[in-house]
């Protein structure tokens, strides 16, 4: 059975991560989720009178001709990932050892999605994830400067620690208020979710029916939660880890609107998401997972989800047996 979910506003100052949507029903999205997984955090809401009513609501995304599939995989561990130092959208880490490996078998997990463009940042991390992934296709990857990982200014560079130290409650605020956060007279997290919606323009208005993104955690998290509507104040509640994949498919609406989206994938990794107890490097304590129907005839004809009721076929059969 596929999973068909609308989301509603929080209620109240304390939400748990329970996929809310806040646009009016005309945009509401429909999901389906398949062996992934994100922590289910209890975060405390700020008040609001900070954020502007754009960042509370996404904006609606322009239409599309045809089905268009987006596949998000952040970059490998990096250097500065291993070494707990803040990145930003900083350019002196590189991929590491284990980095590089995570990069290859996530190729080898998208081995037999049939690209037809990639989007990169040019921050070397992504890029050369985006190479081991990409292979030896024919198409140039595409790097665009907007996929780049968000901008922290002073931050950028210095060990977690050392940002504690020397910003105290900036740094305090960065933990528990990112949307509201300042620093070096900007909004970070705001100019992200701005970017993100950029981006979104760029990859939807692209002549491709598949397209591979590979970029960072935090622009990975606002490319998610600008298509499905959440504004900036869920900041870390899709955390993707090193090469997590994350897919939604686009799919045009008859009068010409904004597409109907379903998120088919959330921040997929090799291992099984019930397994272990972190997501996206963070230590959790609760974890959801859904699940998505398994593969059917109208699949393989359709490549897209929703194209009608079909029993599954003889692979959903067995993804079925082997889910975990």
């Amino acid at each position: 059975m596929v999973l068909l979910l609308t989301l509603t506003p929080p209620s109240s100052s304390f939400s748990y991560l329970c996929l809310r949507h806040r646009n009016p029903p005309s945009y509401a999205a429909r999901y389906g989720f398949a062996r992934c997984s994100s922590s289910v955090q209890e975060i405390q809401k700020p008040p609001v009178e900070g954020l502007s009513s754009d960042l509370r609501a996404s904006e609606p995304l322009p239409p599309i001709r045809a089905p268009k599939r987006v596949v998000l995989v952040r970059h490998g561990q990096s250097t500065w990932n291993a070494e707990g130092r803040i990145q930003g959208s900083s350019n002196f880490s590189v991929l590491t050892k284990k980095g590089e490996s995570q990069a290859d078998t996530s190729r080898q997990m998208l081995i037999d999605d049939k690209f037809d463009a990639c989007f990169a940042s040019p921050l070397e991390r992504s890029k050369r994830t985006a190479e081991i992934i990409w292979g030896g296709r024919d198409e140039s990857i595409i790097p665009e400067y907007e996929l780049r990982e968000i901008d922290l200014y002073s931050f950028q560079g210095l060990l977690k620690n050392e940002g504690k130290e020397r910003y105290g409650s900036a740094y305090r605020q960065w933990q528990v208020d990112a949307a509201n956060f300042v620093i070096d007279g900007h909004y970070p997290v705001r100019e992200l979710w701005e970017r993100a919606r950029n981006c979104w323009t760029k990859i939807l208005a692209h002549d491709s029916r598949s397209v591979l993104v590979v970029a960072h955690n935090a622009v990975n998290q606002a490319l998610v939660a600008t298509a499905i509507g959440l504004g900036a104040e869920y900041f870390r509640c899709l955390l993707q880890s090193n090469c997590g994949v994350s897919v939604l498919d686009f799919i045009p609406r008859p009068d010409g609107g904004s597409p109907d989206i379903c998120l088919n994938r959330l921040n997929q990794t090799p291992g099984s998401p019930v397994a272990g107890g972190k997501s996206g490097g963070r230590d959790t304590s609760k974890r959801i997972v859904l699940v998505c129907n398994g593969s059917t005839q109208g699949n393989m004809e359709n490549g897209f989800p929703f194209a009608g009721d079909h029993p599954m076929n003889m692979l959903g059969v067995i993804q079925s047996y082997f889910l975990i």
